[in-house]
């Protein structure tokens, strides 16, 4: 299926996820130039992008009329983008007209509420367009819904047995509510005597300083709270191997399940998230799935202190990268 395919890879940076992906393409033999969807990654740019990136346009434009034409004397079979974030209507137009015979494929890793504002007007320029959030493909007839994935190292997770030193973790983005429900979360697990580790990221003291300023919810927080780097891959897996549970918290505005939560499956570890919809899941078991209240965080003892229920291999395989790259791009 995809021996020899050439495709145009286009992803921000996706906490290394963009790497894995481009990595198990070429392991499936196909041959893939990959690009940074954003010009730039630094905090401005970023900030612009989320704003309003016709504030940027021009800096945009120029990035991407760059690599059409170092790329023009290449006929790629798939241009793919995560999210197309920062590419503008124009210069996506401008890529078809130079790839008239590639299939432009879309993957929505973000609920469109929170995805650029021109988003809807990109999607009729793809192909074929995938979203993790079973909400907006219900909304949207032309969207394929298609949770995300693990990668091979959690699986690997889930067939060793090791040590458990944390009854509970959490590591993610300190976005939106996750603050205030990762304070609350601890404070839980200090009443009951249980052991958790915590680690919220934010990408830019800037963004701690502007929260801190302008949100409620930060007003008491410390920036000892906060971690300004993220922990990489294997950082995160030694975390999760000796964890008996896992926290998982989404946004509010999405339906769709993180990327946590698949590499906790995957890990076949306990988890306790806030997502309602993950009951409407083939791998939903309330042996190993806790869902808690936003408004009102308690979990029970036993269910923490619980061992993890296998459910059906062929689950387990549906939610794998490579099950996942050949339903994206079949």
């Amino acid at each position: 299926m995809f021996k020899d395919k050439k495709i145009l890879f286009f992803s921000a940076n996706f906490f290394g996820y963009q790497t894995e992906i481009k990595n198990s393409l070429i392991k499936l033999e196909a041959h893939v130039d990959f690009y940074d969807e954003r010009p730039k990654n630094n905090f401005w740019t970023k900030a612009f992008i989320r704003l309003d990136k016709r504030i940027i346009r021009r800096k945009i434009e120029k990035y991407y009329q760059g690599i059409i034409d170092e790329k023009r004397q290449i006929d790629y079979d798939y241009v793919f983008f995560l999210k197309a974030e920062a590419i503008t209507i124009k210069m996506l137009n401008e890529l078809r007209k130079k790839q008239p015979k590639a299939k432009f494929i879309l993957f929505m890793w973000d609920s469109i509420k929170n995805s650029s504002k021109d988003i809807e007007q990109l999607i009729p320029l793809f192909d074929k367009i995938l979203s993790f959030d079973r909400e907006d493909s219900e909304k949207y007839p032309c969207i394929i819904f298609r949770p995300l994935f693990y990668l091979e190292d959690y699986s690997l997770l889930g067939n060793t047995n090791s040590k458990i030193e944390y009854d509970i973790s959490f590591i993610g983005t300190g976005h939106t509510d996750r603050y205030t429900l990762v304070s609350q979360v601890k404070d839980f697990c200090v009443s009951n005597g249980l052991k958790g580790f915590f680690f919220l990221y934010l990408q830019d003291i800037k963004v701690y300083l502007i929260r801190k300023l302008f949100k409620k919810a930060y007003r008491n927080a410390h920036r000892s709270d906060f971690n300004f780097r993220s922990l990489n891959k294997d950082g995160v897996l030694d975390i999760i191997k000796h964890s008996n549970c896992v926290l998982d918290i989404q946004r509010s505005v999405q339906s769709g399940l993180t990327m946590r939560t698949l590499e906790v499956l995957g890990a076949k570890k306990k988890l306790i998230t806030t997502n309602k919809d993950i009951v409407n899941y083939d791998f939903y078991d309330k042996n190993n799935i806790f869902v808690i209240d936003r408004d009102n965080i308690t979990f029970p003892l036993e269910f923490i202190k619980g061992k993890y229920h296998d459910i059906d291999s062929s689950i387990y395989e549906k939610y794998s990268i490579n099950s996942w790259l050949r339903e994206v791009f079949k």
